[in-house]
């Protein structure tokens, strides 16, 4: 017998949704160092954000919670990549929030990108940077994402575990 999971149709039609548009996003390179400029870049790493963190909501609903930590700045908001896209998410559609000080400086550090390594800013002890040549970070607050590292990750996850989810007859 298969082993999967049953769920209602609208819900089967946003994750195949999520999987189509984001394959389309990411295949665009529009978050390439040719593209930094474009006016669509910060639109395509919002709508980036929202349909990984649907998927990764619905694997966790459906299936298991994607909860990998690697290179992930831990905080008491943020344990794992989970709640790592959703503080981005909320930041990116909050810029009224906290999420974009450093504290205690209460300096506003807000999308701010670092293509490779490299250290965007030395302030005093604290150092914000990017640790690998082969990625693109996005810095908000203390938190930083990286798109191969945590978002690729994440959706290739979501894909695997959401494989299994099927719409119930």
């Amino acid at each position: 017998m298969d082993n999967f999971v049953e769920t209602d149709f609208h819900t089967k039609a946003d994750i195949d949704n999520d999987f189509r548009r984001l394959d389309e996003i990411l295949n665009s390179n529009i978050f390439s160092t040719a593209n930094a400029r474009n006016p669509l870049f910060q639109s395509a790493f919002l709508e980036t954000l929202v349909r990984t963190r649907d998927l990764m909501r619905k694997a966790e609903v459906l299936v298991s919670r994607i909860s990998f930590d690697d290179d992930v700045i831990k905080t008491e908001q943020v344990k794992d990549v989970t709640d790592l896209i959703t503080y981005v998410r909320d930041a990116m559609c909050h810029p009224e929030s906290d999420k974009h000080f450093l504290e205690p400086r209460n300096i506003k550090f807000a999308f701010c990108v670092s293509f490779g390594k490299g250290t965007l800013a030395k302030i005093g002890d604290l150092e914000i940077k990017s640790e690998h040549a082969d990625d693109t970070a996005f810095f908000f607050g203390p938190q930083r994402i990286y798109l191969k590292r945590h978002i690729i990750r994440c959706i290739g996850e979501a894909r695997t575990k959401l494989a299994i989810v099927k719409v119930k007859k």
